[in-house]
């Protein structure tokens, strides 16, 4: 949302954004165009935007947070962030995105500070639609939660650029949940020196777009454990792509689906390991379970490979419902509902097992718990 109030630099970016996208596909690599679909639905021309204010999308605890981080409104800042310097756009959407956002803000947390309680941001869209760009600076030999909750109701649309900068020593415990009932879109970029644990689970019921971009450099590690449960006409179009640039790193990507109905899926895991990055470790995960003849999951996994000194691996798979499990599941008093929510809910539980924050568990429990409860019906 441009206006005059903004500062000129803001509106020069703006600008240059909008010609960025003009000129960028929607993929960032030619080889995964041909798996775009429902192209329309992605754009947010059709909805008009609803200006929120700070203070309605960042909650945390006031007192834990005292004196340990820095909130700018980007609108205020009377010149360009070095932040906006450091990430080049991937996609259209993501231009698009940064051309037009209504609420910005950079988020700088100091130094050797460790909190157990999580920065909380909330994307709560009721009509229209809402587009915010946040870029997140962590210090050096810190420890942080945040918890990114995305919820657009019907006709309504979410999206969101987030930029992370992660320093040495540091660990950055990250989740993301998206329950919308309308479009979303989450693009995730982040340059790393310490320890990422990403998180996500996606439960939309509409249109959802997911971009993660991950720059590992020396001696940084990545876990990203994903999951996703689509019903219904559910479509998810999601890219998780880890670089390994310098020597000394380690990444695990982890990703299962449950999809029934006609929902529909298309998965790119890419694990890329340039020249420089010897002695890494990479290793890549994709599996899917089928409820319905009718839903359709397409993996495409990618594995880019520039030096001979390092480990890597990669599994996938895409299944129907097993019917010998199921038959025993019934057999032991279930009805067939009951058993294939039981199955459904084990196989995406799984790839949430190795977190050890029990609250965290449970809240993720809890939303796989209320978006099966459709098969009560």
């Amino acid at each position: 949302m441009k206006n005059e109030t903004e500062p000129d630099w803001l509106l020069e970016y703006r600008k240059e954004e909008k010609d960025n996208a003009d000129r960028l596909s929607l993929e960032d690599k030619k080889i995964f165009l041909k798996y775009v679909e429902r192209e329309s639905e992605l754009y947010f021309d059709d909805l008009q935007e609803k200006n929120n204010e700070l203070d309605e999308f960042l909650y945390y605890d006031k007192d834990a947070f005292k004196d340990k981080l820095e909130i700018k409104n980007i609108k205020d800042l009377e010149e360009k962030p070095d932040e906006f310097y450091k990430f080049k756009d991937r996609d259209k959407i993501e231009a698009l995105i940064n051309s037009d956002f209504s609420k910005g803000v950079v988020i700088t947390f100091k130094d050797d500070i460790n909190i157990g309680k999580p920065l909380m941001i909330k994307q709560t869209v009721k009509s229209g639609r809402k587009l915010a760009k946040i870029i997140l600076v962590i210090g050096k030999n810190s420890k942080l939660y945040i918890n990114d909750e995305v919820d657009s109701y019907k006709n309504a649309y979410s999206g969101q650029n987030i930029d992370i900068i992660l320093e040495e020593d540091s660990e950055l415990n990250f989740m993301l949940l998206d329950k919308s009932k309308g479009r979303s879109i989450t693009n995730l970029n982040l340059i790393t020196k310490g320890k990422v644990n990403f998180i996500s689970l996606l439960i939309n019921e509409n249109v959802s777009r997911n971009r993660l971009g991950m720059n590992m450099l020396e001696h940084s590690e990545v876990n990203i454990q994903q999951g996703l449960i689509g019903n219904n006409e559910s479509y998810f179009d999601i890219e998780s792509e880890v670089i390994h640039s310098e020597k000394n790193t380690n990444s695990n990507l982890n990703y299962k689906a449950v999809l029934d109905n006609s929902s529909k899926a298309v998965y790119k895991g890419v694990i890329r390991q340039e020249k420089h990055a010897s002695n890494s470790y990479a290793y890549l995960s994709e599996h899917s379970l089928i409820l319905d003849k009718n839903a359709k999951s397409i993996s495409v996994p990618s594995l880019e490979i520039e030096t001979n000194e390092l480990k890597a691996y990669h599994s996938a798979s895409s299944q129907p419902l097993d019917k010998d499990v199921l038959f025993y599941a019934m057999s032991r008093g279930l009805d067939r509902n009951n058993a294939v929510k039981m199955i459904a809910t084990g196989f995406i539980e799984s790839v949430f097992n190795n977190i050890e924050n029990t609250e965290l568990v449970d809240t993720l429990k809890n939303s796989i718990e209320n978006k099966m409860m459709y098969l009560n019906s």
